[in-house]
């Protein structure tokens, strides 16, 4: 059977091209075209293998040629490497890409580990448990689909596990960010709303100053030296113990891939690919790589802290595959109240704006954030989110600042105002005093519409705002104010029509019981007065916008604050 199946010299990661086809390239290979076609994104068919070959590629490319300094980044940006240099640049690091044979494996554990071989649908973090075979509940996800990888496949699916190990068990060590951590990633924009490279891709979330020596390499590929058992006698394992870089490249598992030949032209169930050798098991043992304090190291992923005063980070997990704008701030921007901060890759982009100007401002303008990455239970995932943003962002420090500021407004306005939406139809559904749970079968529908029905309004009128921001760049204290205010009713007035049409959509008054009427009307009412400033409610949504107060009229007419 061959031996030495090097990631480095392989075509082995999939990719789609700008023509819509798939291809196979090696690592040295993405800068270059295909019959003609740009090559676009890594496209394995999975969507968490897609996010996961992204981010160690992302990985690869910052210890291989992770650029200087934002001059050095700039000018990579603009004119990508030739193969050569990839290839030339790779090739110290080629003995921690080998996925099979003796020695250091890919993604697997230095030592030959004993015991039965499981299935090799192990390894994907969805795929049923022996618990749910034998309860014959896998409704959703069937057993037996994939019994058979490539080495390609094997390689990508094994990375996979390990960048977004969830709970699995005592001993069963989950990833360096935790089960299932979401990873956020810089789309810039592209002439005639053409996709990014996948150079452009990859090379917009490459941290600076990542760039290591071969001599490093058992630092920052933990495959390489034996593993850190994390048993009774064993060691955690923090960035002061091994390379910061070794954030790309978290091994908690302790895995040994079996390998063997393909006489019959078995298929490979990820790629569809026939291969000369094949995975259809792999050994695992407990008590792998236990990572601890590793919070605001990884470049991907956005963070936040339990409270004002905090020191650690943590690494945001997502609770629904739902993202939508209300998570907007927090993964694009900190937070005014420093509990959020978005990932590293993000703000060295928002740092990097300053030179995109002129025709190069494209890249500005189209810019979006991915986000992805599993919604879990403990050890149970519900679901793979993934998200596509707009990146709202200026040429100037400044001027971000003021467009930050403007969204966190606009955001916590939308907060209030679905609050008082569900309060008002529990009032009118329910009466004053019956208790109903915010999220009930009735409610819960309501909460979700409402920021559903708001999402492109919110990014349209958070542009308007931004292109007023830039157009009164080096001036903004004598203007911000005043845009503030006018951006602010824009944004009231959305916020308004959209909580009226639910209101009025479930719990329509031409079809109220008698017995209900009075309850519907008073919820009407008291939402009215909300969304026009008036009440605690309404005072409160004012300021969030930073509007000024509503005036009310005295008993003989006259106007007062």
């Amino acid at each position: 059977m061959p031996e030495h199946y090097s990631l480095a010299g392989h075509a082995w990661l999939p990719v789609a091209l700008a023509s819509g086809q798939r291809a196979f390239v090696r690592p040295c290979d993405i800068t270059s075209e295909i019959d003609g076609h740009v090559i676009v994104r890594i496209a394995t068919g999975r969507p968490d293998c897609d996010i996961s070959l992204t981010e160690f590629m992302i990985g690869l490319l910052a210890v291989s040629m992770g650029p200087k300094d934002p001059r050095d980044w700039l000018k990579r940006y603009r004119v990508p490497p030739a193969r050569e240099e990839l290839a030339a640049s790779i090739a110290p690091f080629e003995p921690a890409l080998i996925l099979d044979g003796e020695g250091p494996r890919f993604f697997q554990d230095r030592e030959a580990l004993d015991g039965e071989p499981g299935s090799i649908s192990g390894l994907l973090i969805d795929a049923p448990g022996a618990n749910t075979i034998k309860d014959n509940a896998d409704h959703f996800v069937k057993r037996g689909r994939t019994g058979v990888l490539s080495r390609a496949g094997a390689a990508i699916v094994l990375a996979t596990l390990q960048t977004s190990a969830p709970s699995g068990g005592a001993g069963h060590r989950t990833s360096l960010r935790g089960g299932g951590p979401l990873s956020t990633l810089v789309l810039p924009g592209a002439p005639n709303t053409v996709e990014p490279s996948l150079w452009e891709r990859l090379w917009a979330n490459v941290p600076e100053a990542m760039r290591a020596e071969p001599d490093e390499t058992k630092r920052i590929f933990p495959w390489l030296t034996p593993t850190r058992v994390s048993d009774k006698t064993g060691v955690a394992t923090t960035p002061e113990d091994v390379s910061p870089a070794q954030a790309f490249f978290g091994m908690p598992r302790r895995i040994r891939l079996v390998f063997e030949p393909n006489p019959g032209k078995r298929t490979c169930d990820l790629l569809c690919t026939i291969d000369d050798v094949v995975v259809t098991g792999y050994v695992t043992r407990p008590w792998g790589t236990n990572y601890i304090a590793w919070g605001g190291f990884h470049p991907l992923s956005p963070h936040y802290r339990m409270k004002k005063d905090a020191v650690e980070l943590l690494p945001l997990h997502l609770q629904s595959s739902r993202v939508g704008y209300r998570q907007w701030l927090g993964l694009v921007m900190k937070t005014e109240d420093g509990l959020r901060l978005p990932a590293r890759c993000v703000s060295d982009f928002y740092a990097r704006a300053v030179n995109f100007k002129g025709d190069d401002a494209v890249v500005l303008r189209g810019a979006r954030l991915l986000a992805a990455g599993y919604a879990m239970d403990n050890m149970k995932p519900l679901d793979f989110g993934e998200a596509l943003m707009p990146l709202i962002i200026a040429a100037d420090a400044a001027a971000n600042e003021t467009i930050s500021r403007q969204a966190e407004a606009f955001i916590r306005a939308a907060e209030a105002v679905a609050s008082q939406l569900l309060n008002s139809i529990k009032l009118a559904l329910y009466g004053e005093r019956a208790k109903a749970d915010r999220d009930s079968a009735v409610l819960e529908p309501v909460r979700n519409r409402f920021w559903s029905d708001t999402e492109q309004d919110f990014y349209r009128e958070l542009r308007t705002a931004a292109e007023r921001i830039e157009n009164h760049a080096g001036q903004l204290q004598d203007h911000e104010a005043a845009i503030a205010e006018q951006c602010a009713q824009a944004w009231r007035q959305v916020l308004e029509r959209a909580a009226l049409r639910i209101f009025d959509d479930t719990v329509p008054i031409d079809s109220a019981e008698s017995s209900k009427l009075e309850d519907v009307i008073t919820g009407r009412r008291f939402l009215v007065n909300a969304l026009r400033g008036f009440g605690a409610v309404g005072a409160g949504l004012f300021k969030q916008l930073r509007l000024p107060p509503a005036e009310t009229k005295t008993k003989k007419g006259r106007k007062a604050a």
